[in-house]
């Protein structure tokens, strides 16, 4: 997610934190069955999931942090780790979307440890994180969507990458100095990303370099672990600012399309999807949004929502101002649902939503009246869908937080880890172990899903 333009974000730093050409024929870049190794891979079927031969389904959720939980080094991380995959198996979510790359950057709301420390450096410890991760996952039975690096500053992201080729300074969206941070200035600092070849080569590096990763714990290579199901380009990946002009939107969706086959030529097993906010992240434009996601090498659509930081909701609370941002946002995901049925006629997931507890209170046991009946609108939606054979087919809430709290602990221990990015209040949209109200709503929506599939 991008976070809100506040002042001065409140971070908190944390220091803990040669294939066979027949397969790749197999998996021709469209129409991909996806049955993969014994029919566990997810895969797309006449625009629908399917896994096994059987529709796949989810309401599942965002843990960003899984890698820098899991980190050997930070005490009682790994069982922590294991407690929250648990109590999401409870409430049925098979699906989680995680931080799989991560950049170290000199910006005040980056996050200090990147798993990329400098070109082709990587940090093994985090790696190791990863790999319990996804080993983890797989003894539940539940499938991860990667996304291996970020357009925001807050994992590090593509500015780095360009800062490592090029020398330049980044321009901070979190500098003290300024009101409201660079932000312009930073999107198109980041957006220069997709014309260097150079820094597009140390992105394919670590790509080449996860992609045929053996995990650490049970042995699989990642390319042929049906524990992920798809690699994500990014997360958010846009043109440049709002007012981007055409060559960037050319240059925006030629790299969408050569990276995904770059990643498809590597690994003929797993979907790639681009990890965009959709229209909005597509400078506001349907024909911006449909011609990035034509190729076919881009396996499925991704739309984000969120109602607070564009502006639709002041304050999350029920009332009249709220009923009508739900609907603004039913539509708005209904808009990408027909362009996904109707024009690419690819799967549809709405990968990141939230919205704060009530009056963007942050502690975890303030009320979630808005936040429960916002996340029973979107569940439905994507039911409705599933139930109609539409093209909506999961969601992916954000965010889980589970156990974490904001100053149970010191920043490098396992507690400090909410959900929240640390360029952001901590509590701002985390699902906590203790919002049963929540999560009984989220075990409810996979409870309808599965009756669904069947």
């Amino acid at each position: 997610m991008k976070p809100e333009n506040i002042s001065r974000r409140q971070f908190i730093q944390t220091a803990a934190l040669a294939l066979p050409l027949v397969a790749a024929g197999c998996r021709a870049l469209s129409g991909r069955s996806g049955v993969g190794s014994a029919g566990k891979f997810v895969g797309v079927r006449n625009g629908l999931f399917e896994m096994d031969g059987h529709p796949y389904f989810y309401i599942g959720a965002n843990v960003w942090y899984g890698a820098y939980l899991s980190d050997p080094a930070l005490p009682g991380g790994r069982r922590r780790m294991r407690r929250e995959l648990d109590r999401l198996q409870s409430l049925g979510v098979t699906n989680l979307r995680l931080l799989a790359g991560s950049e170290t950057s000199p910006l005040a709301g980056a996050i200090p440890r990147g798993i990329t420390q400098a070109p082709r450096d990587w940090d093994e410890a985090l790696l190791r994180g990863l790999d319990f991760c996804l080993a983890e996952m797989a003894d539940r039975n539940m499938r991860g969507v990667l996304f291996v690096s970020n357009y925001w500053q807050w994992s590090g992201g593509f500015a780095p990458y360009v800062r490592w080729t090029t020398g330049e300074v980044i321009p901070d969206p979190d500098s003290p100095v300024m009101a409201h941070g660079d932000w312009a200035g930073f999107m198109r600092f980041s957006a220069r990303f997709y014309n260097l070849p150079a820094a597009n080569e140390l992105y394919r590096a670590y790509l080449r370099h996860l992609l045929g990763r053996r995990n650490t714990v049970n042995g699989r290579i990642y390319r042929d672990d049906p524990a992920i199901m798809t690699w994500e380009l990014a997360n958010e990946p846009r043109p440049g600012t709002d007012d981007a002009d055409e060559p960037a939107v050319e240059s925006f969706c030629r790299w969408i399309d050569e990276t995904a086959r770059f990643i498809h030529g590597q690994d003929p097993n797993h979907l790639v999807c681009t990890g965009s906010e959709g229209i909005w992240g597509c400078l506001k434009r349907p024909d911006v949004f449909l011609r990035s996601h034509r190729s076919p090498a881009i396996d499925y659509v991704t739309v984000h929502m969120w109602l607070k930081n564009w502006g639709w909701l002041t304050d999350p609370q029920l009332g009249p101002a709220y009923d009508v941002a739900a609907e603004r946002a039913r539509d708005h995901v209904e808009q990408h649902t027909v362009l996904a049925t109707e024009t690419l006629r690819k799967p549809l997931v709405l990968e990141e939503f939230g919205l704060p507890r009530d009056h963007e209170r942050y502690a975890p046991d303030s009320p979630t009246t808005a936040r429960d009946d916002y996340y029973r609108r979107m569940f439905g939606q994507v039911a409705e869908s599933c139930r109609a054979g539409r093209a909506l087919q999961g969601a992916n809430f954000w965010t889980w937080g589970g156990e974490g709290r904001a100053g149970a602990g010191q920043p490098d221990s396992a507690a400090a880890l909410t959900g929240d990015p640390f360029s952001e209040p901590q509590g701002l949209n985390s699902v906590f172990d203790c919002d049963r109200s929540t999560q009984a709503v989220v075990a409810d929506a996979n409870a309808k899903l599965a009756a669904i599939a069947g």
